[in-house]
C-alpha cells in the first residue's frame, strides 16, 4: 500500500506524456530502457539519474521535466497543523479526482474505506450499491489506482478475500472558469515513502527533508 500514491501519480504522468511526446520517441525510449531491464513508467522514480542513460532524447526529456514533472503538484504545509496538502496541477489527475468524487457511488466507496480496509462485498453491502454496477465501479477505482489492496481477510466460507483502502484521505476541489484545482491529503507514511514526490520536489527545490512526521 505504501507505493499506492506513486501509482496514481505515475498513471497520470504517463497519460500526459503520451499526449506530449510522439509515440515513435516513446517506443524508442522504451526499447532503450529494456537494456536496463526497465519500463517507461519506472524512469519517473529516478528521473535525474535516468536522464543520463537516455541522453539522446534530450528534447523529449526536457519537455517531461519542465512541462509535466515540475508542474505536476505543489506541497502545502501549514506548520501550525499536522495537515499536508498536495495541490494537483496536472490536468488529467485533477479531472480524474473530480470525476471520481462526482460519482456518488464512488465517493461513498472512497469515504467508507478512507480510514479502514474492507472487502469488495462488504463495501458494496455497506454502501448499498448493487453488485453489478458496484463491481464495475470498484474495478474502475482499482484500475485508476484510487483504491489499493491493503491486506487479506478470511471470509465465513474460509476463503481469502482482498481488503481495499482509499489512497486519498481528504479532498478539496475548486473550479474557477476552465481551471480545476484539486487538493488532496494522504497518509503521512505513504507521503514520506513516495519516491515520485521526492523526485518532483528535488527537481523544483533541490534535495528535500521528509515531508511529514
Amino acid at each position: 500500500m505504501v507505493r499506492s500514491l506513486d501509482e496514481i501519480i505515475v498513471n497520470a504522468i504517463m497519460h500526459t506524456v503520451k499526449k506530449e511526446i510522439s509515440s515513435k520517441d516513446l517506443d524508442d525510449m522504451e526499447q532503450q530502457l529494456q537494456n536496463y531491464g526497465m519500463h517507461m513508467n519506472e524512469i519517473f522514480y529516478k528521473f535525474p539519474e535516468m536522464k543520463k542513460s537516455l541522453s539522446r532524447f534530450t528534447d523529449d526529456l526536457k519537455v517531461i521535466e519542465d512541462e509535466i514533472l515540475k508542474d505536476f503538484l505543489i506541497i502545502e504545509h501549514d506548520p501550525t497543523t499536522p495537515e499536508i496538502w498536495l495541490v494537483i496541477k496536472n490536468k488529467y489527475m485533477a479531472e480524474l479526482i473530480l470525476k471520481t468524487f462526482a460519482d456518488q457511488d464512488k465517493k461513498a466507496i472512497m469515504d467508507l474505506i478512507r480510514d479502514e480496509s474492507e472487502t469488495i462485498p462488504k463495501i458494496l453491502e455497506r454502501c448499498k450499491i448493487p453488485n453489478t454496477s458496484g463491481y464495475r465501479k470498484m474495478n474502475q477505482l482499482i484500475d485508476e489506482k484510487m483504491v489499493t489492496a491493503a491486506g487479506m481477510a478470511e471470509t465465513f466460507e474460509g476463503k481469502r478475500a482482498i481488503l481495499y483502502r482509499s489512497v486519498i484521505q481528504r479532498i478539496q476541489i475548486t473550479i474557477n472558469g476552465n481551471e480545476i484545482s484539486s487538493k488532496i491529503s494522504v497518509d503521512h507514511e505513504m507521503l514520506n515513502s513516495s519516491e515520485i514526490i521526492r523526485t518532483i520536489t528535488e527537481l523544483n527545490h533541490g534535495k528535500t527533508k521528509p515531508l511529514a512526521n
